[in-house]
């Protein structure tokens, strides 16, 4: 019995100097085996691979939208109806659609009659304008007329003048084939397939303005010679037309010295009817009565 008893004491004796682990350090292992794992994903997480995945997805994703973007406006603008009149090459008469202004280039518009209001209670012309057109006559309104410098005034110095060749002059409509204004646009008379009042194998282009006071501007001269070039290139005029100045045909101070003195530096510039050249027309059977046909 006392053998047993003395076992018993030793076994005791033995647990109270070998303690269990605690609780407490079991929640600090618990602790930082946490922190630890935590610490490695962190690391995993923030790694320089990682973050070049992640921007390489996302410029990836980029691109795309901008391919998608781009792709969807060339869908539209390759199925977006076109008008026939911007492929149109710009003729005058009724060619082209008159609610619109075309385009010599270099902003020199073409005002038709409609477009400046000309009046429709006119005789109707009666001798055709055949061409191509041998030559070109250059003459100027004068009488002290102030040359006009936008649409809205121009067109009404277009209609008193075809009132004045009308009502006073007794003519059944305004007397030049094309108008000038001072900023350079053209503005439909008679057109290409009238004769004008001056000879009949002529396209007379008319400065609006008295030029014998007033320069024309740079746009306004830059305005005929396009109109002059567009004339060639649609076979409306001879490639190697003549250039006259009215003064040149008869008794006339038109198209005024400041014209005058720019247009004979032009290349098709005909120096007839001056010193001793030979009249005006005369190698096509025109006399002098023939520059002022008043029709």
């Amino acid at each position: 019995m006392k053998l047993l008893l003395k076992v018993h004491s030793e076994r005791t004796a033995r647990r109270r100097r070998t303690p269990e682990p605690t609780v407490a350090h079991s929640r600090d292992n618990s602790r930082i085996n946490s922190s630890s794992s935590s610490s490695n994903l962190r690391s995993r997480d923030s790694s320089p691979s990682k973050r070049l995945t992640r921007n390489t997805i996302l410029l990836i994703t980029l691109i795309l939208l901008v391919l998608a973007t781009a792709l969807i406006v060339l869908y539209v603008e390759l199925n977006r109806p076109r008008s026939e009149a911007a492929n149109k090459a710009i003729y005058f008469g009724n060619t082209y659609d008159h609610d619109t202004f075309p385009n010599l280039g270099n902003g020199h518009l073409v005002i038709d009659r409609i477009q400046w209001g000309a009046s429709t209670n006119v005789r109707p012309l009666t001798v055709p304008l055949r061409r191509p057109i041998p030559y070109v006559l250059i003459t100027h309104i004068g009488v002290q007329s102030i040359p006009c410098s936008n649409v809205y005034k121009c067109s009404i110095k277009m209609r008193t003048i075809q009132d004045a060749a009308v009502a006073e002059k007794i003519l059944p409509d305004i007397q030049s084939n094309f108008y000038v204004s001072d900023e350079g646009n053209i503005y439909v008379g008679r057109g290409w397939d009238w004769a004008n009042t001056y000879a009949n194998h002529t396209l007379a282009i008319t400065f609006m303005g008295d030029y014998g006071r007033y320069t024309p501007t740079a746009k306004q001269l830059e305005g005929v010679q396009f109109l002059l070039a567009h004339a060639v290139a649609n076979q409306q005029l001879e490639v190697d037309y003549k250039l006259v100045a009215q003064n040149q045909t008869k008794s006339s101070k038109s198209p005024g010295i400041n014209v005058y003195r720019e247009i004979r530096k032009w290349p098709h510039f005909y120096g007839c009817g001056m010193d001793e050249a030979p009249a005006c027309g005369s190698e096509l059977g025109m006399t002098r009565d023939s520059w002022d046909a008043k029709q």
